[in-house]
C-alpha cells in the first residue's frame, strides 16, 4: 500500500470536533485510502479510522505499540519456541492458564511442534471459514505492517525491551502463532509440559513393565480445574437486561472479565472503525486485532469462561512390543512423530512428540496417565484450528445489528474457543449462549466409551473426559451443518433469547435466568442440579433486589448507573454467611493449634474479624478485611458448610458455617501467623494491603476474592517472578469493566480499565485509569462523533502506511 513510512510532525492536537469527525471517517485525511487516523481520548482510548481494513489494522498496532510494545515482543518470543534462547531454557514461560508455568524448554518443544505441523500454512490458504475473510487478513496484514513500522521508527525506548536482541520485526506467522495461543488458553496451552513429557518407555523401566504410580485423591480433585482458563474460583461476570428490566426499556450490558493484569491477556480498550463497514468499540487481548469484548450501534456483548470442555482425551491400547503403534478396531496403526529442535543459547535439544488421530501423545501424571507398554494416553483439542475462523467470526460479531443476528453468527460459525456470550441489543432482547467450538461428545457417548479404571476416576472427580481409542466409534460424532467436523451444532449447545435478564458467572449454562433454568446438555459443556458459585449467587441475588427496588439504589430495574452502582459495592457474600459464627467460634476457642503444630492466641484475631462485621465487603477501608481473606483462602473446601447444597434452593444454599470441624480455626491461626511474618495489623484493611505497583506509585486496590462480585485476586508470595510488588500484589481479577446501555440515538458506555492501558511506563496511559478505579470512578467510551467532540484533551495523529 504504498510507503510505510510516518508523515513526520502530524502529531496535533485537534479541536474536539475535528478530532470527532477524523475518528468517525469525516475527515479528508482519513478518507485517503494510505491514511490512518488515531485519536486518543482523556482516558487514553484510541479511536482508529480508516478508508480500509489494512490501513487500519496498521493504524490499531502503530497505537498499541506505544502503550505495550514490549509485552507482546516477548510474547512473539514465546510462541516462536525461541524463549530458551534468549531467556534460558530453565527459566518460567508465563502461562495464564495451567495454573503452573512450564519451563522456556518445555514451551520451546510444544510451539515448535505447532510450527511444524503446517497449520498455519493449510489454513491461511483454505477459504472462509477456515481461512481468513479478506477483511479480516487485510486487518491483521496491516496490523504486521504497523508493529513493524512503529519498531522502524526509533520510537521504541521502553528498557524492557529496547535494544534487545529479540526484539525483531514480525509476519503473519506470527499473528497466526499468537491466535493459537489465544485460542488454546483452556486446552492445549494446559498440557505443554504434560506433551513434552510423554516418551516410549525405555527397556526394563517400570513402565515398561506397565506401572504407573496411582494418582492421589487431592492430584485428581485439582484436575477440576484442568481446561478452565484459570483456576475453578476465577472468570468473569457477565449480566444483560432486556426491555422487561431496564427503565428506558432498551438493553443493557455489564461486562465484567477477570483477566490477569500482567501479560499479554490483559485487555487494550479501543474504537475500531472503517465508515460503511466496520465500527465497534471495547476491548480486545494483546496482538488480537478484532474487538473480542465490545459493542456497537445495536448490541452489545461479554464474554465469560465456560463450563465447556474443548478437549477430551484418548485411551490408546499398544500393540505388544511396539509402543508407538496402537490398535484401532482390532487393526494396528503406527503413530506419526513430531521431530524439532530448540536452540538454548549454548546447545541445541532434540524431541519428538508422537501424534495419532486422536490428537498427541500426553503424560499426565496428576491423573495417573502414563505411556507404558501396553497403553498410552492422548489430548485431542478442537480448538488447535480454529485461529482464523474465530477472527472472521469475531469480525462478523462486530457486524450485528441484534442479538438473533449474534446468535446467528455464532452459530455458524462455532468458533468461540472457551466462552459462553452475555448480549443486549437497542431493541431490549438479551442473549445468553454457550455455542462455540466444543467437542461433539454426547452423553451416550461419554456412557459407552469411557473406559473402566482411572478414566473413570477421572471423570468422576474432575469431569475431564477420556475415549477409549481402540474403538473408532468413540471418537467425536460429526453432525450436518458444523464448518468442521467433530463439533457440536448450535442445536446441541444451550441458547436463548429473552426480554428479562441472563446472568453468567462461570457456572454452567444452568441458571442464566433462574426463572427459566435449561434442560441438561452433553456433560463436556456442563451440569446442572450442581451447587452454584459465590458470584453467581450474590449476581442474582442482587439483580433481585434491583428489580424490586430494596437495594437503597433508588428506583427499581436497571439503568447504567445503578449496574455501576450495584457492582462497585464489593459485597462479600461469604462475609454475609459465615462471618458471624466464625466469630462466635474464635471467641469460644481463642487458642488454636497452626498448621505447623505452634500454639496461636486468636484473642485478637477474633476482634478484628469482629470490626469486619460492619464493612462485610472489600472497600478500601475494609478494617479485618485483608485477616478474613487469607483465611478463607487457607480453610478447608470440605466440611465447611453448616447446611449443604440444596437442588432446590440453588441461589441460597449451601450456607452457615461447620463450626465444628477443627480445621477452620486451625486456618485461622495459620493467617494469623502469616499477617504477623509480614508485619500486617490483623484488623488491616484491603486498602492497607491490597495493591498494585506502577514504578514508585503503589495504589490501593479494592475487591475481594470471598465472593466479591468485583473479584480481584493478589498474590501471597514473597518471591513470584511475574509481580514486581509481590505480598499483597494484583495480579487477576477485574480488567476491563464496562456498563453499556443500547438506546435509539446510539449506545452510552462508561467503563473502566482497572490496571491502565500501558505496560510502558513512560506512556501517559502507564497508571492514570487504575487510580480512576481505586477512587470508584468511571470513564467514558465515547462512540458517536458528538460523544467524542465532547470530551476534553482529545489528541490526533494521522500515519501514513
Amino acid at each position: 500500500m504504498g510507503s510505510r513510512r510516518v508523515i513526520a510532525g502530524i502529531v496535533m492536537t485537534v479541536s474536539l470536533l475535528g478530532a470527532a469527525l477524523l475518528a468517525s471517517g469525516g475527515g479528508a485525511a482519513a478518507a485517503e485510502s494510505n491514511k490512518v487516523t488515531i485519536v486518543t481520548d482523556s482516558a487514553g482510548i484510541p479511536h482508529i479510522s480508516a478508508s480500509n481494513f489494512e490501513s487500519l489494522g496498521y493504524g490499531e498496532a502503530y497505537a498499541f505499540a506505544g502503550d505495550n510494545f514490549c509485552t507482546l515482543a516477548q510474547d512473539f518470543v514465546t510462541v516462536n519456541g525461541e524463549r530458551s534462547k534468549y531467556f534460558g531454557p530453565a527459566g518460567l514461560a508465563l502461562d495464564y492458564s495451567a495454573g503452573t508455568d512450564p519451563s522456556n524448554l518445555d514451551s520451546d518443544l510444544f510451539w515448535q511442534s505447532v510450527k511444524q505441523s503446517g497449520l498455519y500454512q493449510s489454513e491461511t490458504k483454505a477459504a472462509p471459514p477456515i481461512g481468513p475473510l479478506p477483511q479480516v487478513l487485510q486487518l491483521y496484514e496491516g496490523y504486521v505492517k504497523g508493529y513493524n513500522a512503529y519498531l522502524a521508527s526509533g520510537r521504541l525506548t521502553d528498557p524492557a525491551c529496547a535494544g534487545k536482541s529479540w526484539v525483531r520485526p514480525i509476519t503473519l506467522e506470527d499473528m497466526f502463532l499468537r491466535g493459537v495461543q489465544i485460542a488454546t488458553e483452556a486446552s492445549s496451552q494446559q498440557f505443554i509440559t504434560y506433551e513434552a513429557g510423554a516418551a516410549p518407555p525405555s527397556t526394563g523401566s517400570a513402565r515398561a513393565a506397565g506401572t504407573v504410580e496411582h494418582p492421589t485423591t487431592a492430584e485428581l480433585r485439582a484436575l477440576r480445574n484442568l481446561g478452565e482458563s484459570g483456576s475453578s474460583t476465577r472468570g468473569s461476570n457477565g449480566i444483560a437486561v432486556g426491555s422487561k428490566d431496564t427503565q428506558n426499556g432498551g438493553g443493557l450490558v455489564l461486562a465484567n472479565p477477570h483477566f490477569p493484569w500482567i501479560g499479554t491477556e490483559r485487555f487494550w480498550a479501543l474504537q475500531l472503525t472503517v465508515p460503511g463497514s466496520y465500527n465497534v468499540e471495547g476491548g480486545t487481548l494483546m496482538g488480537f486485532p478484532l474487538v473480542g469484548i465490545g459493542f456497537n450501534s445495536d448490541i452489545a456483548w461479554t464474554h465469560t469462561v465456560s463450563t465447556s470442555k474443548r478437549f477430551t482425551l484418548f485411551q490408546l491400547k499398544l500393540v505388544p512390543g511396539h509402543p508407538t503403534e496402537y490398535y484401532v478396531d482390532g487393526k494396528a496403526v503406527s503413530m506419526g512423530e513430531v521431530q524439532v529442535a530448540v536452540n538454548t543459547g549454548r546447545v541445541m535439544v532434540s524431541h519428538t512428540f508422537y501424534t495419532t488421530r486422536f490428537g498427541t501423545v500426553v503424560d499426565v501424571p496428576p491423573a495417573g496417565y502414563g505411556w507404558t507398554s501396553t497403553t498410552a494416553y492422548t489430548m485431542d483439542d478442537v480448538d488447535i484450528a480454529d485461529v482464523w475462523r474465530a477472527a472472521d467470526q469475531y469480525f462478523e460479531m462486530g457486524r450485528a445489528t441484534s442479538v438473533a443476528a449474534l446468535l446467528g453468527v455464532e452459530s455458524r460459525y462455532l468458533a468461540i474457543p472457551t466462552f459462553n456470550t452475555i448480549a443486549a441489543d437497542k431493541y431490549g432482547h438479551v442473549l445468553y449462549g454457550d455455542v462455540g467450538n466444543t467437542p461433539n461428545v454426547s452423553a451416550a457417548l461419554i456412557k459407552r466409551c469411557l473406559p473402566a479404571g482411572l478414566p473413570t476416576l477421572v471423570y468422576d472427580a474432575a469431569g475431564i473426559v477420556t475415549l477409549d481409542g481402540a474403538t473408532s466409534s468413540c471418537a467425536w460424532a460429526h453432525a450436518r451443518g458444523t464448518p468442521v467436523p467433530g463439533i457440536l451444532p448450535a442445536s446441541e449447545e444451550p441458547h436463548t433469547i429473552r426480554s428479562d435478564y441472563v446472568e453468567n458467572s462461570n457456572d454452567s449454562y444452568w441458571l442464566a435466568n433462574p426463572s427459566a433454568p435449561f434442560r441438561a446438555y452433553s456433560p463436556i459443556v456442563g451440569n446442572i442440579d450442581v451447587e452454584q458459585g459465590l458470584r453467581t449467587r450474590l449476581g442474582n441475588l442482587m439483580i433481585a433486589e434491583r428489580l424490586a427496588g430494596t437495594d437503597g439504589l433508588g428506583k427499581a430495574k436497571f439503568s447504567i448507573s445503578t449496574m455501576q452502582k450495584m457492582w462497585e459495592n464489593d459485597r462479600s457474600l461469604l462475609a454475609e454467611l459465615v462471618l458471624k459464627p466464625l466469630v462466635a467460634a474464635c471467641r469460644k476457642s481463642p487458642v488454636q493449634k497452626a498448621t505447623d503444630g505452634k500454639t496461636v492466641n486468636l484473642t485478637a484475631a477474633c476482634k478484628a474479624l469482629a470490626g469486619y462485621e460492619k464493612y462485610e465487603n472489600g472497600d478500601l477501608d475494609a478494617s479485618g478485611g485483608w485477616l478474613f481473606e487469607v483465611w478463607y483462602a487457607d480453610a478447608p473446601g470440605s466440611g465447611f458448610w453448616k447446611v449443604p447444597f440444596d437442588v432446590k434452593h440453588p441461589l441460597t444454599t449451601p450456607y452457615g458455617l461447620d463450626t465444628s470441624n477443627p480445621k477452620l480455626l486451625q486456618a485461622l491461626a495459620d493467617a494469623v501467623q502469616e499477617l504477623d511474618a509480614h508485619h500486617i495489623a490483623l484488623s488491616a484493611s484491603y486498602g492497607q494491603v491490597q495493591h498494585v505497583t506502577k514504578g514508585h506509585l503503589v495504589i490501593p486496590i479494592h475487591g475481594c476474592s470471598t465472593g466479591c462480585f468485583n473479584a480481584i485476586y493478589p498474590s501471597r508470595a514473597t518471591n513470584d517472578p511475574f509481580l514486581p510488588g509481590n505480598y499483597g500484589e494484583v495480579g487477576d481479577g477485574s480488567s476491563l469493566v464496562m456498563t453499556t446501555a443500547l438506546t435509539p440515538s446510539g449506545p452510552v458506555s462508561q467503563g473502566i480499565v482497572t490496571y491502565s492501558q500501558a505496560t510502558n511506563p513512560a506512556s501517559p496511559w502507564y497508571s492514570n485509569m487504575t487510580k480512576l478505579y481505586s477512587a470508584k470512578r468511571w470513564v467514558h467510551f465515547p462512540y458517536t462523533p458528538s460523544q467524542l467532540a465532547a470530551q476534553p484533551g482529545n489528541t490526533a495523529v494521522v500515519l501514513t502506511t
